[in-house]
């Protein structure tokens, strides 16, 4: 197998040693196979002698030496019908080799441990709780660190040590999935940090789908994964609320990638291309990476992200619009500066765009409240969440889809919901009908070269 293998296989590298040791086991059974078979063609030779008749006197000789001959070629042959089985089990029994692991480390022994992350588990704690010492450690993450961000570190994470006996570390591995693999490893005293090149096989796919009754349903049907249905909702999620455009009848398609390691599916990978067809008329995305910047742009070469997200969490059912409404606490009419979304508790909540926290905390009717501050004059905010992300705080960056919140229920509500307003220089706006800025759109070269190598061949397979 690839190098994916040596790492987190059945053929890692430290077990050379038994393999060797299996083989010098082997060579020794192979060696009184031989014998045996030796034995066996002598003693036929000596029947075969023995019962012949009586020869010329100088017969014997050409004969016996014939009898060896024959001898000889048959030796030859159950020699090579011996070694033939062994020499083809061999691979498969190497294959078949289980690696043992240490359960924890002991003073004074080599060990070698792995483990997963747990859930709001770091990889420092992991490791400490194998009986390691963080002085002895602490070196290798700190090499890691440099070329992966532990910060995206998440529940499930495979990590391996390599321990000495004085408890210092040789190599750590550390894989958030089969084809992101990073190794820091001790070389000349101290620890080089490297992420591995793993020669994952790229497959092109196309589905398409029809709405039911809603998108996630739609994609499910059409055997989508929960991960290629997100990339579709995160490539349109500036240009296409699905919360409020999703009608019945709507189509969609998607190209996209499939990554396979040695033959077996890994996952989904990124969407190349993609369409949505509905009331609202088509709508078009595709990958583009010129070299400098990459992203989705629509089919004239316009960049499809925008200042602000559509929506601020992921599809769910709008409870009330923006304007005039009956108050459903208060039970009079009553202005409802902003949108509410439906939603069980819990739901993730995004920072609909960049930006700096003006408040994060409890706030009156508005529960627990987060307010970011924006280019522009624009200001969002988003009411009665049931937990504010930790370490949030006035003066805070924060970067569009970061997780600031969860949905709940917390002010004066009625049930789960995210109610999410919006001012521009201190007036209340509709978040729905802002027409948010625009990124850059490919000009020039890089845009000819777009329209000719990827909308002209891409957008006839995701069209209607």
């Amino acid at each position: 197998m690839g190098s994916i293998q040596r790492v987190f296989g059945k053929r890692d590298p430290f077990d050379d040693l038994l393999r060797s040791q299996r083989r010098t086991r082997r060579g020794g059974r192979g060696k009184w196979v031989i014998l045996f078979v030796v034995l066996g063609a002598l003693g036929a030779i000596g029947y075969w002698w023995s019962d012949s008749a009586p020869v010329a006197e100088t017969e014997p000789v050409a004969d016996l030496s014939a009898a060896f001959g024959v001898a000889s070629s048959n030796i030859a042959r159950a020699q090579h019908s011996a070694l033939e089985p062994l020499l083809v089990e061999a691979p498969e029994e190497e294959e078949a080799a289980v690696v043992v692991w240490d359960e924890s480390w002991t003073e004074g022994a080599e060990a070698k441990l792995k483990g997963k992350l747990a859930r709001n588990q770091s990889v420092f704690v992991a490791l400490q709780a194998k009986g390691l010492d963080p002085a002895k450690f602490q070196p290798a993450i700190t090499a890691m660190s440099k070329v992966f961000d532990f910060r995206k570190s998440r529940p499930g994470d495979d990590w391996r040590v390599y321990v000495e006996a004085d408890g210092s570390l040789t190599k750590f591995e550390y894989s958030t999935s089969p084809e992101d693999v990073w190794v820091a490893e001790q070389k000349e005293g101290a620890f080089e940090a490297t992420k591995l090149e793993i020669p994952v096989e790229i497959r092109q796919e196309t589905i398409r789908g029809t709405i039911k009754s809603s998108l996630w349903l739609a994609f499910d049907e059409a055997g989508a994964s929960a991960r290629l249905s997100q990339n579709f909702i995160d490539l349109f999620v500036y240009t296409i609320d699905f919360n409020v455009e999703t009608q019945v009848g709507d189509t969609f398609v998607v190209h996209y990638e499939q990554k396979y390691l040695d033959g077996k599916y890994l996952g989904d990978g990124r969407v190349l291309a993609a369409s949505y067809h509905g009331a609202e008329g088509s709508k078009y995305g595709f990958w583009f990476d010129n070299g400098e910047e990459s992203g989705y742009y629509d089919e004239n070469g316009d960049s499809l992200k925008r200042q602000f997200l559509k929506s601020p969490i992921p599809i769910v059912r709008i409870t009330s619009k923006f304007g005039r409404r009956f108050h459903p606490v208060l039970k009079k009419m009553k202005m409802h500066a902003g949108v509410d979304y439906g939603a069980p508790t819990g739901t993730p909540v995004m920072a609909a765009a960049d930006g700096t926290i003006v408040h994060a905390g409890w706030k009156g009717a508005n529960g627990k409240l987060v307010s970011i501050k924006h280019p522009n004059g624009y200001v969002t905010h988003y009411a009665h969440l049931s937990k504010i992300t930790k370490g949030l705080k006035r003066g805070k960056k924060v970067s569009q889809k970061d997780i600031i919140g969860k949905v709940g229920t917390t002010g004066r509500s009625t049930g789960p919901h995210l109610h999410y307003g919006m001012t521009k220089n201190g007036q209340n706006v509709n978040p729905l009908k802002v027409d948010a800025q625009k990124a850059e759109p490919l000009v020039g070269d890089a845009k000819e070269r777009y329209l000719r190598t990827v909308v002209e061949p891409l957008k006839k397979l995701v069209g209607e």
